[in-house]
Formats: C-alpha cells, structure tokens, sequence
C-alpha cells in the first residue's frame, strides 16, 4: 500500500496543481495563527495555554495537533481505502514545492540568455524554497530543496505512516522561535533523512570516492545536515561548472542525480514491499 501511495502522489503532484488552501503548509499556519487569535481573546484556560506554549516543547505539541487528530480518525476507522486515500493526500499536501520548481526553470531561462540579474533572483527564491538565509551554490539549494519535499516525506511516511509524514511537515513549516532549541531539533529531524539520501548517492554515483565522506557525516560528531548532503552529493558526482561562465550545466548534473537516488530508492521500497518487509 505505502508504495502505491508513494507512486500515486508522485505522478500527481508532476500533474495536479493543488490548491493553495490545501498545502500543509498553509493548514499549519492557519492553525497556529487562529490559536494566537483565541489567545489574544484572554481567558484563564487561554492564558494557561499561552503561558505553555512558550516552550518549545509546548509549541510544538500544539502545532502537531492537527496532524494527531488525522491520524487518530484514520485509525479510528481502521479501513484499508481510507488509509490509502489519506496517505495519498497528505503525501500530496506535504510536497507542495511549485514555486521553487517554476524558479528552477526561470533560473535555467536567464542563465541562457546570459541575465545575471534574474539568475540572482530566482537563485533568491530557491533559496526562500529551501527555508535557506544563508547564500549558497545553486545545487546545495536544489538538494536541499529535494530532501525537504520529497525525501523526508516519504521516508517519514514508509517508518511511521500519515501521522509520519504530517508531524515532519509540521515541525518543517510551522512558525517557530529562532534559538538553539529549535536549530538542534531541526538536526535532529533532518539526520536520518541527510544521511540516508546521500546514501543512494553512493548507490547511483562514485561508491568510491563517496564512501569515506559519508562515513565521516555518520560519525561521532554532529554535522550540519545542509554541508554533510552537499559534501557527499560532491564526492558522489561531478559538480564542478564546465568553464568559468557555466551557471546551468551544475545544476543539471544535480537535477540528474536526484532523479537516480529518487528511481533508486523507489526500487527498494519495491523490492522491500515484495519480499514482505513492508
């Protein structure tokens, strides 16, 4: 069931354009700014849960709540379709990243007619898609865009299902405070996802030359997820530019190799699902 979900919501997200309404994205926010506004409308209760909520911990719980009440109804009704069809939807909801595809492809149109300035700017909302501030290189974006919207959903949802997948959207594009607690959680979100990713890299690139990198971002001592996946993307294919004016041929070497890691895994979520094991 979880590959054919897993299939199904690929091919519809490529051609089913989803309302806004309906990106997780903007059901999490809804939810978090109606929460603000009951708060603001005082009370005891209201003041209590304002005052808890200004914890991380809290924060969070509350955030989820929406993902929670989903999968308590899909499990309520314990039906096979249901099931499916939610898995479907929220897969669908969760993989909402068309603005930073339409910048892709914009970033590509300026690069060929050699205008600097749009590169720049869709180069900026790559950025704004991949929850970046910092400036990078054009494909440490696209991978990180990629594991974000594709492979961290469907990874959370092959190990823990809908409520897997809609917990991991949430605490991806929720409001949240900018401090050490919430940078060492999103570490912690992120780690299985980096490093199982770059693991196909090795599978569909240079095994070789990859292998001591990967090894070294599994380690012991805790690496930033965004450098640890573009370090073993480097190692696993090469991204060097063709000549110094070559702005595109980098960032479709890394179009390509996502597309092998993405046919890889889905292989052995085929393979997995034939043997039984899931």
């Amino acid at each position: 069931m979880q590959l054919l979900a897993i299939l199904l919501a690929y091919s519809l997200e490529r051609s089913v354009t989803l309302s806004r309404n309906l990106h997780w994205r903007r059901v999490v926010l809804r939810w978090q700014q109606w929460q603000t506004k009951k708060t603001q409308m005082g009370g005891d209760s209201q003041e209590k849960i304002s005052q808890w909520r200004q914890h991380l911990l809290g924060e969070v719980v509350w955030a989820i709540l929406p993902a929670l009440i989903i999968s308590f109804v899909v499990a309520l009704f314990d039906s096979f379709l249901i099931a499916f069809v939610v898995g479907v939807l929220a897969l669908l909801a969760t993989m909402q990243c068309r603005a930073a595809r339409d910048a892709y492809k914009a970033y590509l149109a300026a690069a060929n007619e050699g205008d600097s300035a749009a590169c720049a700017e869709q180069l900026r909302q790559l950025r704004r898609a991949a929850g970046r501030h910092e400036e990078a290189p054009v494909h440490e974006l696209l991978l990180w865009i990629h594991l974000r919207f594709y492979f961290a959903p469907l990874l959370y949802y092959v190990l823990f299902g809908v409520f897997g997948v809609l917990v991991y959207a949430t605490l991806r594009d929720m409001k949240h405070p900018r401090n050490k607690a919430w940078t060492q959680l999103q570490l912690v979100l992120h780690w299985l996802p980096t490093r199982l990713m770059s693991f196909g890299f090795l599978m569909v690139g240079n095994f070789g030359k990859a292998l001591p990198v990967w090894l070294n971002s599994v380690g012991n001592t805790p690496q930033n997820n965004f450098v640890a996946l573009a370090k073993v993307a480097d190692a696993a294919e090469d991204l060097t530019p063709k000549h110094e004016d070559d702005v595109t041929s980098t960032a479709l070497t890394t179009v390509a190799l996502l597309k092998r890691n993405l046919l890889f895994f889905i292989v052995l979520l085929a393979v997995m699902t034939i043997a039984g094991w899931l």
